[in-house]
């Protein structure tokens, strides 16, 4: 069985018609329902862990779209309640369900591009005011969206990075507005020490004339792959027989839905789960915390 839930009631029926589905304004509706496992919360990202909590304490699984919240404090409710439910969470970041993406994690797992040296994640996005200003207003604000252009946005290129690169050590970063009335960046940029001895860049603005590059370059001692669209699944290859190697690998699953359906019938792991979703957002706050101190922080 599923069912739609938003506040607002023309929009819940308008999804619930295209989805063939039942909807309700009321969340208490779907908690009692012994035919509803699992609630995937996709409200504003200050909400999630609130949310979460209260999904879990009726004994259904959490599936929080990105980021898992906006403060690690909260991301560790949210884990807390779901482990003392003995529920599952899972935090959405599509981009690990690229074939593309899956396979560059695979490279670095399996040694393929030899020593880690450097990670980069990019994007150069353009945001309207207006789309800061529909919605109520939420996004841009620490409140609610936890950061600007890095923290939502940008949360899925943090992800990535942690995803290929592993545990950051220490971060350096800056963070700006430039062409919004926002309370947040619209420009974050960061220079990120993993705890392997690689190196990492961030850089990340919705202030381009238009939204034109969301990529990913990793390289080693070995060998290096450029993602040119870590959506799209464009992707350039240097290193002897890296490409025909990658091409073998084989990516089992395309979506959250699917990921959270094996682990729930087959006891598999999640791709995102909590303390993966948590691992972006510890990032997010290291950035901002030494934007605002001008300092390299350790973790």
């Amino acid at each position: 069985m599923k069912c739609v839930v938003d506040l607002n009631e023309a929009l819940a029926k308008q999804i619930a018609e295209e989805l063939d589905t039942e909807w309700t304004p009321n969340l208490d509706d779907i908690l009692g329902r012994s035919d509803i496992d699992c609630v995937m919360v996709m409200t504003p990202s200050g909400t999630h862990a609130a949310l979460g909590i209260r999904v879990a304490q009726a004994g259904k699984h959490v599936i929080t779209t990105k980021p898992m919240d906006v403060s690690t404090e909260a991301c560790d409710r949210l884990i807390a309640a779901c482990d003392e439910a003995g529920v599952k969470l899972a935090v959405d970041y599509q981009s690990r369900y690229v074939d593309t993406n899956y396979r560059v994690a695979e490279a670095l797992r399996r040694g393929w591009l030899g020593k880690p040296i450097l990670g980069e994640v990019r994007f150069k996005w353009f945001r309207a005011d207006e789309y800061f200003e529909r919605s109520g207003g939420w996004r841009g604000t620490w409140e609610m969206d936890g950061g600007g252009s890095l923290a939502n946005q940008g949360a899925h290129l943090l992800d990535l990075i942690s995803w290929f690169m592993g545990d950051f050590e220490s971060v350096y970063g800056e963070m700006a507005i430039m062409n919004h009335d926002i309370e947040t960046e619209d420009i974050g940029l960061a220079i990120v020490n993993f705890k392997s001895g690689a190196k990492g860049v961030v850089v990340g603005t919705t202030t381009f004339p238009t939204s034109v590059y969301f990529s990913a370059e990793v390289h080693g001692t070995e060998g290096g792959i450029l993602v040119d669209d870590v959506l799209g699944g464009k992707m350039r290859v240097f290193g002897e027989g890296l490409e025909e190697r990658l091409q073998q690998i084989e990516n089992p699953i395309h979506s959250i839905i699917e990921d959270f359906v094996q682990a729930f019938e087959e006891g598999g792991d999640l791709r995102v789960d909590g303390k993966e979703g948590r691992r972006t957002v510890a990032l997010l706050e290291k950035i901002y915390q030494s934007a605002r101190e001008g300092k390299v922080l350790s973790v």
